[in-house]
Parts: structure tokens; sequence; C-alpha cells
């Protein structure tokens, strides 16, 4: 698989921490910790649109509890020096597929003449009456692979079995635990693809 262009791919993880925090706080936690990280990816991307990020849980903290305490000016060059880290980053082949009905979801935005068989109006595409739409399905697929997975900063490993090869003195960062992955196109800030793997151990492909 090719890697797209002008697009840029970046996962997030988050962790089942065990604590004695409330779940509606480790919820508003986990919801600032990825809005964070986002703003943080748009501003990485003003410089260089073809990079991706992988933001884990324990990075987005350390940036948030730096302006918490307060850095009196120091925040941009301490999180400066921490963009030229390396590290050796494993994340699994995936390939997700889904299909889903739209029968519901476009009349909700108003697109509901059509699946009507009285009032659906097909006749400046055919000279058949009485055409009308019965249903309408939406498929997706995704999938990443060593050709189209490459992250700034970076050496990325994909292994099908999460096993180190070789040790290295370079920091590990393995996704071996649940994550969310977004497809932006950068010029557009759209977003073309958004999924989970809940356990990567069953996307060895």
């Amino acid at each position: 698989m090719r890697r797209l262009p002008l697009a840029s791919v970046f996962v997030f993880l988050w962790l089942a921490e065990r604590s004695h925090c409330t779940g509606s706080f480790q919820d508003s936690m986990r919801e600032l910790h990825n809005r964070f990280a986002v703003s943080f990816y748009q501003t990485l991307t003003e410089a260089e649109n073809r990079s991706n990020l992988i933001a884990s849980p324990a990075s987005v903290s350390l940036s948030l509890a730096l302006l918490q305490l307060g850095a009196r000016g120091n925040t941009r060059a301490q999180l400066e020096g921490t963009l030229g880290y390396n590290m050796d980053i494993f994340l699994p082949r995936f390939r997700m597929q889904n299909k889903f009905s739209l029968r519901s979801v476009l009349p909700a935005l108003g697109v509901s003449d059509a699946f009507n068989p009285t009032a659906a109006d097909f006749t400046g595409i055919s000279v058949e009456e009485g055409l009308y739409v019965s249903d309408a399905v939406h498929e997706v697929r995704i999938e990443v692979t060593e050709d189209g997975t490459k992250a700034a900063a970076a050496t990325v490993f994909i292994i099908p079995a999460m096993v180190l090869l070789k040790r290295s003195r370079a920091p590990v960062f393995k996704a071996d635990r649940p994550f969310l992955f977004l497809l932006r196109q950068v010029n557009t800030g759209s977003i073309l693809f958004m999924g989970r793997i809940m356990n990567p151990a069953d996307q060895v492909m």
C-alpha cells in the first residue's frame, strides 16, 4: 500500500490505568489529552505537512504538566527540546474493513425524497418512471503496512508478532494496546478515515 503524499497518520494510545480517580475525571482527562495532542499536531504540521505523529498519554501529560505548573516562558523551549528524541517505534500491521447502511442516516441529513417511492424524482438521469433508492450502503477499508506508515524523527518497524528482533539503546514505543488512528488530509484538514484497534495482537496479516 502506497502512502498518500498529502495525508498524515497520527496514532493515540490510551491506557486503562488503575487509580483512585473517578471514572468521570479520567474521561475528562482523556478528552483533554486528545484535544491537546491534536492541537499540538496541527502546530507541528505547519512546519512539515508530511510528518506523522505518534503521541502517548505520557508525553501529552508531561506537556500539560508543564503548562499547569507554569514554565515562565520556558514551555516552548522545553517542548522543542524533546522533539528530537529518538526511539524505536513498533506498530502492528492492520487492516480494517466495515460496511453499514445509510438508510437511516441520509434522511436525518435532509436526503429523504430519494427513499420515498412517491416523492423520488430521477427523471433527470433516467426516462424510466417510479425509480427510487431502496438502500444506500457505505463501505470503507484501510490498510497500514510497512510501505504505508512512517513516523517523523523516528524509524518505524512494523512486525506481525510485535516482537523486538534486536535490542536497541533507544527507548521503545510499542503499540501493543488499544489505540485510535486518524488519516487526515493536511491541506484541507479533512478527516479521511478514523477508527480504533482494540487488540493489536489480532491484526497480524
